[in-house]
């Protein structure tokens, strides 16, 4: 009869917990996470965390100059033309704007001007003919000058009322070398008399057949510039497919992967070059044409803005 008495007791005091943990488990269940969530009217900007991930992995693999590269997005994904030389992919901003609590805008847009100067020291041939001994000297330059534009705009749509949504999107992207030249001056000058004058070794490139087949009669060549006539371009669409966690408040870590459908066009380039033509007896220059570049379609799962990121949303 006490064991009997002793339960009655133990299950009437319980009673308040199983109530209490009962009214809890629905409000658990329904909690409120909109202020979190990205609402109407809210926008956002973004960072590739891709960096911070490559530069802590080569802390612990011995990496030698291991360095931090920008944190940034890539509008055209990593298939794209904004590799000029050693020049590093275009990075771009990342944003986006909410039109309604699911839907939204989301845009990149990178611009690169990458202009420097190379100069190096040459005899004055001029002096060294008037005096063997002669130490004169003087400077031949190459400019480069490269300006590049890139955009992608597209919209997404969201899915999850929780911490993590569901992100899709699609989109159309664009990009062009708009300017893509190198120039070079020379000290000393093509003459009568100095029909191969010496040059500072500026130009590294290999001069093309046709200059020697079309222009044979152009004595000891030397290039003035290169460029691309009319830019260079690459359009395409994209879809794409992501995640993202919201670790606080309007403060979201990323992921998404890309799939991708471009064209690239690259028109010809035009030299410029100038020598001594003795059946004129003048110094000549000429431009011509250099052979055009490829063309063509690219299709792959590539990646617009960034596949690791982060995301800060402003606005309510």
């Amino acid at each position: 009869m006490k064991k009997i008495v002793s339960l009655m007791l133990v299950a009437v005091m319980a009673l308040p917990v199983l109530a209490q943990e009962e009214a809890e488990a629905p409000a658990k269940a329904t909690r409120d996470y909109s202020e979190y969530l990205p609402q109407e009217g809210d926008w956002s900007l973004g960072f590739n965390l891709n960096p911070i991930a490559t530069f802590v992995g080569n802390i612990f693999n011995g990496t030698v100059g291991n360095a931090l590269a920008p944190l940034a997005g890539q509008s055209l994904g990593s298939n794209n033309l904004f590799t000029p030389g050693a020049t590093p992919s275009m990075a771009s901003i990342m944003g986006t704007y909410m039109l309604t609590d699911e839907w939204a805008v989301r845009a990149n847009v990178g611009i690169g001007v990458y202009s420097w100067t190379r100069r190096a020291y040459v005899q004055d041939d001029a002096a060294r003919f008037s005096d063997p001994f002669s130490t004169a000297d003087g400077l031949d330059t190459k400019k480069n000058l490269n300006v590049g534009f890139s955009a992608s705009l597209g919209a997404e749509y969201r899915v999850g009322k929780k911490r993590v949504q569901g992100v899709f999107g699609i989109g159309v992207t664009y990009g062009c070398w708009a300017i893509n030249r190198a120039d070079f001056s020379y000290y000393n000058a093509v003459t009568e008399a100095n029909q191969n004058p010496t040059n500072g070794g500026l130009y590294t490139g290999v001069p093309n057949p046709k200059l020697a087949a079309d222009y044979a009669w152009l004595n000891n060549p030397r290039i003035i510039s290169e460029y691309t006539a009319v830019g260079t371009h690459i359009a395409g669409v994209y879809g794409s497919v992501g995640v993202e966690c919201f670790v606080a408040p309007k403060i979201a870590l990323g992921l998404n992967v890309n799939l991708l459908l471009d064209y690239q066009w690259n028109p010809a380039r035009a030299e410029v070059w100038e020598g001594w033509n003795a059946v004129r007896g003048e110094r000549q220059q000429i431009t011509f044409h250099d052979t055009a570049l490829n063309d063509g379609f690219t299709f792959t799962t590539d990646n617009i803005g960034a596949n690791l990121y982060i995301a800060f949303y402003f606005g309510k």
